[in-house]
């Protein structure tokens, strides 16, 4: 940024650790500031595993497990305050943390263990769920589609593709800024990026949802009238300066449309509730 070498901060020799961020501290940190959303979906995790035990999901994938506290979390809920947890000696509830850190999966593994949670604690790659759910059915004979997928602010953080198919009728609404590599980047291919990308969970979702939560950018119109009172500008300029891409909620719920997935009305929530709401929860299914 500050001397013309966008990719100075990506040169890594194999084997050694990112320079960019400290991973760990990183991963312990976002656990933490995410605790309060994780309570907000308590009411969807209560909800999917008091059903009747065949309409319930076999288990749940937290792709970009972090620390495992998500997992820690859920898991819980479903033992203490479900009809799931009374059973789950004949129905067990299979828990797998997937993440592309290795440093992550190693705080993981550790947490879940010390918790005394049994869960499978793979590496995943959130652009190929496809290997994700051969390596699934392969090694531990389970069916990504028969798990909840769970996610939290790990979407606009996918690793940037070139949109293989791009629209020429698409006119992004998005007032975001978006880079590569010190590259920017026309909104309407961030858009054709994102409807591919969910279409590649599109299939494995559908059945259980995706419960998603996720970050957002807002217009810097509003940004400009409510000074100090959102978050907004730290967003973008952190997420803008690591190629990330927080677009605003309804541009999430278009595209969200186009591969096919619904946010369930009744689990809807954002924060704060107000046009300056930056973070969303969001259960998508298919229809």
């Amino acid at each position: 940024l500050l001397f013309g070498n966008p990719n100075i901060l990506r040169i890594v020799a194999e084997g050694e650790d990112e320079i960019h961020v400290d991973r760990e501290m990183n991963v312990w940190g976002s656990g933490g500031a995410h605790d309060t959303y994780f309570k907000v979906v308590d009411e969807i995790i209560i909800k999917l595993f008091n059903l009747p035990i065949e309409e319930q999901p076999k288990g749940i994938l937290d792709m970009g497990c972090g620390n495992g506290a998500f997992i820690e979390h859920i898991y819980n809920v479903i033992e203490r305050q479900t009809s799931r947890g009374k059973i789950l000696d004949d129905y067990p509830l299979f828990l797998v943390g997937a993440d592309y850190n290795q440093a992550a999966l190693k705080v993981t593994r550790a947490n879940l263990i010390k918790a005394d949670i049994w869960a499978k604690v793979i590496w995943g790659d959130i652009g190929r769920p496809d290997l994700l759910a051969n390596d699934l059915l392969e090694n531990y004979a389970i069916d990504l589609k028969d798990l909840l997928n769970v996610r939290t602010f790990l979407d606009h953080n996918r690793i940037w593709e070139t949109p293989k198919h791009i629209s020429k009728e698409r006119v992004s609404q998005s007032t975001g800024s978006f880079a590569h590599r010190g590259i920017r980047l026309n909104n309407n291919l961030v858009e054709d990026n994102l409807l591919e990308h969910l279409d590649k969970w599109s299939p494995y979702v559908r059945k259980y949802g995706l419960l998603m939560i996720e970050l957002h950018t807002i217009d810097p119109a509003l940004t400009a009238a409510n000074l100090g009172k959102t978050a907004a500008t730290a967003y973008d300029a952190t997420h803008g300066f690591s190629d990330q891409y927080i677009v605003e909620i309804p541009v999430l719920h278009k595209v969200a449309a186009e591969a096919g997935l619904y946010p369930d009305p009744h689990f809807f929530r954002k924060f704060p509730d107000s046009d300056l709401a930056t973070v969303s929860i969001n259960l998508l299914k298919g229809k």
